[in-house]
């Protein structure tokens, strides 16, 4: 039944492409005469041109020889063919053309290896040896890997090699844009040109389509190279009337038959050729040496005019770990493969002379905010959990909008209602108590969290950017053995290693797929019970406003980040003092960016605008600023809360009449510079910049400054917290005038870190509250001023960062590379901090190791991006104090 089916299928296709597409097939007659090897299976090697061209060959060739297609997984996952890829037993193959990570690199190695195993047991595939679209006329096969790793392991399989002509200048194909287009957008496209040429009246584009088994002389026991130079031999011999030509013609054919209408071609600019003595000498032996490294050669083997995988032999997986490595050492922002061709350009993105624009959004993100004239005014949450609050937001709001992103446009009270309680069904079935959450600043990360706690189960919101060292340790003090992620997030994070999660991930869009239209209907039938009759259906009746509703981590300024659980009293009663504080309109939106990890992100630019009525639009990505800007204009967003590096970042870019609805700016999380407060200033007296001071322990927020002036520090305590000032030394309870370590009481506070013996907190007169570790006093209006911090870290875009813990992990390595116990101090890490700037890390040693040593160390050891050495500076001895201690204050006085 199945084969009759995808028969018929075929055969309706070919009758469909026909329409478009004149189609002529060479070399199938003797293709299916062909005797081939049968204790072994076929494995059809094609070019590729174009998106179009695995449909052509499936269409023609899959009724006889049923090959399994290796497809790209972002067109194996869209919405509408995923029926079709598990018909014909595809199999997705991670796009490593827009990031690099360890889920990918997993899944690339278990799909080879399932090939191998298809082809001993006599499975047919087609599988493309570039791994990706075609860049120029010519197929260029680089040093791509899979292809030889697979014919390594099945020297007996039998090959076929197709060369598909006539494609290269189809909208499907990279010559319009230089990136891959997309599928769904160029099917839609085509589909509108059908409709106005009246569908039989097209232009029909001419495809030449040649099969052939592979001969004698086909390198099956070769190399890489060998391999993959003999197939592009073989594709790049294109027949055209003037004979065979190495690189395929452009083929126009226009989408009209009443006039020539063509798509606009790209305009190409000659490229000033540079030499090496245009870039620095350490620079080049840094970037030479890591080329040299990846792809096993010698370093005067290279030079800036050479093309990575045509001249050096890099493929897809190099090339992505050579991003890697210039992300982690240098600035260079978002790459793409298709952004470093040549070593050349690997060197102007290490030198900083060469960025990407960024392209304006896609016309499929087009979502806005519709008009609400008669939404109501935002209140308090209400109930005594945030489950309670949630529900009776959702039966105050009705059909008033509630969240939105680029992803699923807008939702509204009742519908997020609806799919937190389908999606609370569907998380019930995985027995730990506590559901991990990996998820960025959007719609399904507060669907995902907010379903959770229908489930009667606790999120865990992990920090991706803090390394798998860390992401393990926070699964192993929640004991959390289920991480909830998407597959379109991890499609496009890179340079990110996950540790063991990778093998506890489960997908948002499988866990949707698997949803049944009863329990849609059930989800339905439960709104229409009351709040109180609901939460008893929930068995979320009996849950305290003391139980712990979620669990945050800090950001590892110590050996580990601690899990920090936050009661429901603790976000609640902080969002209801902060609310106090500020006055929402209902005309506001919030902008959220911040991601769900972080305190600031998940309680006061996530969970607060949903629980008290205020629309909030979500962006995943912060540090784009671009997009931010485009964002703020489209959804028209009054209020945006950000770190001040991020928001910096955003003021440098954003035109004026993009930032024109925003009313307030608020900040937190690091000390906001006066440059920030001036810029805003300056903006107009309808713009507001609110500094905000608070911690992840304090749910978050401490102290607001209202006022927008920055003599008065981070404005006065919420009007349910208390704080008092004590001796960091004898910790004794000193005047609140007196600069002493912040102390912190009220609802807000947390009880006490997971697993952590050690107490954070101090009891004066019979009371407990909680040590900061921050240095502050109040001024005589009773104004919090933040004079400095009591440990040794520094805020690098929000984040702790501990230099203690970088010494630590570079001492230990050092040690254990010369395997001799030191005398003294090897290494002290200290931070320039600059207003305004990132912070710089400059490291001291005594030993050999250069800065690229070091940072590797740090990867190594499970340290995020975030951490990244600016500068090593090697001498005879780390200088010490009379008490034995470093002389950080001196090493301070060296780097400013």
């Amino acid at each position: 039944m199945r084969y009759l089916f995808i028969s018929l299928f075929c055969f309706v296709g070919r009758m469909l492409i026909r329409l478009r597409y004149s189609v002529k097939i060479k070399g199938i007659d003797q293709l299916k005469k062909h005797k081939f090897n049968p204790n072994s299976g076929i494995l059809f090697l094609p070019n590729h041109p174009a998106h179009i061209d695995p449909i052509l060959i499936a269409l023609y060739l899959w009724p006889k020889f049923k090959m399994r297609p290796i497809v790209i997984e972002y067109i194996f996952r869209q919405s509408g063919i995923g029926f079709l890829m598990r018909l014909v037993k595809a199999l997705p193959v991670p796009n490593f053309d827009t990031s690099l990570n360890e889920v990918k690199l997993k899944k690339a190695r278990e799909l080879i290896t399932e090939i191998i195993e298809g082809v001993h047991k006599k499975e047919n595939f087609l599988l493309y040896p570039s791994g990706r679209l075609k860049h120029t006329g010519k197929e260029l096969l680089g040093g791509s890997s899979a292809t030889h790793s697979i014919l390594s392991e099945c020297t007996d399989s039998n090959i076929v090699l197709i060369r598909t002509t006539g494609l290269w200048g189809s909208s499907f194909s990279r010559v319009y844009t230089g990136r891959t287009p997309d599928f769904k957008s160029m099917v839609k496209r085509g589909m509108k040109s059908l409709l106005t040429s009246f569908i039989f009246f097209i232009p029909r584009r001419k495809v030449l389509m040649e099969i052939e088994v592979a001969k004698e002389d086909f390198p099956i026991n070769g190399g890489r190279l060998e391999i993959n130079r003999y197939l592009e031999s073989w594709y790049n011999k294109y027949p055209t009337k003037e004979g065979i030509k190495e690189a395929e013609p452009l083929s126009l054919v226009s989408y009209s038959p009443f006039k020539e209408k063509l798509l606009k071609l790209p305009k190409t600019e000659a490229r000033k050729s540079l030499s090496l003595k245009d870039f620095s000498s350490e620079l080049e032996k840094e970037i030479f040496s890591e080329m040299a490294k990846i792809a096993k050669t010698s370093e005067d083997q290279i030079n800036p005019t050479m093309d990575l995988a045509q001249d050096i032999g890099l493929d897809s997986l190099d090339i992505a770990e050579l991003i890697a490595f210039l992300g982690v050492n240098y600035d260079v922002g978002e790459i793409y493969p298709e952004d470093i061709q040549t070593v050349q350009d690997v060197l102007e993105f290490a030198q900083g002379t060469k960025k990407i624009e960024r392209k304006e959004l896609q016309e499929e993100l087009v979502y806005k905010l519709p008009e609400e004239k008669k939404r109501k005014k935002p209140f308090p949450p209400q109930g005594k959990t945030i489950q309670e609050s949630f529900l009776l937001v959702c039966n105050a709001m009705k059909d008033s909008i509630a969240v939105a992103d680029d992803l699923v446009g807008t939702r509204s009270y009742k519908r997020l209602k609806i799919s937190a309680l389908v999606l609370a069904e569907e998380i019930k079935k995985y027995p730990s108590k506590h559901i991990a959450i990996l998820l960025p600043s959007s719609v399904g990360a507060y669907l995902v969290i907010l379903a959770t706690l229908l489930a009667n189960k606790i999120p865990v919101m992990l920090n991706w950017t803090l390394g798998p060292r860390y992401l393990n340790h926070m699964m192993k003090v929640t004991r959390s053995d289920t991480v909830i992620s998407s597959w379109k997030f991890l499609e496009k994070i890179s340079n990110v290693e996950f540790g063991h999660l990778s093998k506890q991930l489960v997908y948002l869009e499988d866990i949707k797929k698997r949803v049944s239209k009863f329990n849609k209907f059930s989800a339905l039938l439960k709104t229409f019970s009351t709040t109180k009759g609901l939460l008893k259906k929930l068995n979320l009746d009996k849950v305290s406003e003391n139980d712990p509703a979620c669990v945050l981590f800090t950001s590892g300024t110590e050996a580990a980040p601690k899990g920090v659980p936050l009661t429901h009293k603790n976000i609640l009663s902080n969002q209801v003092a902060a609310m106090k504080c500020v006055d929402f309109h209902a005309e506001d939106i919030f902008y959220g960016i911040l991601p769900p990890f972080h305190s600031f992100g998940f309680s006061i630019a996530g969970l607060f605008p949903i629980l008290s009525g205020v629309r909030i639009a979500f962006f995943p990505d912060p540090t784009d600023s671009y997009s931010l800007a485009r964002g703020i204009e489209r959804w028209k967003a009054t209020v945006i809360c950000s770190p001040p590096s991020f928001l910096k970042g955003l003021l440098q870019v954003a035109k004026e009449e993009q930032l024109k609805t925003i009313r307030m700016f608020v900040t937190g999380a690091e000390k906001t510079a006066k440059v920030l407060y001036d810029k805003i200033k300056s903006m107009g007296d309808d713009k507001h910049l609110v500094e905000g001071y608070g911690i992840t322990e304090c749910a978050p927020v401490i102290s607001i400054n209202i006022e927008g002036i920055r003599e008065k520090g981070v404005g006065k305590p919420l009007d349910n917290v208390e704080i008092c000032f004590i001796d960091p030394e004898k910790e004794t309870l000193i005047e609140n005038n007196i600069e002493g370590e912040i102390c912190v009481k009220g609802p807000n506070v947390f009880h006490g870190y997971l697993a952590e013996k050690k107490d954070p907190f101090i009891e004066i007169d019979h009371e407990k509250w909680y040590k900061t570790g921050d240095l502050g006093y109040l001024d005589k209006e009773g104004n919090l001023i933040i004079s400095g911090r009591l440990k040794r870290f520094t805020k690098v875009a929000g984040e702790m960062v501990s230099l203690g813990a970088i010494e630590e992990v570079i001492t230990d390595e050092i040690i254990t590379r010369t395997n001799i116990e030191p005398d003294g101090t090897l290494v002290a890490a200290v931070a320039l901090e600059i207003e305004g700037s990132r912070p710089r890390l400059v490291l001291f040693t005594i030993t050999e190791l250069s800065k690229n040593e070091a940072n590797q160390i740090l990867r190594e050891a499970g340290f995020s991006n975030l951490v990244k050495i600016s500068d090593v500076k090697k001498m005879e001895g780390i200088p010490l104090l009379g008490t034995g201690k470093i002389d950080y204050r001196f090493l301070q006085t060296m780097i400013e």
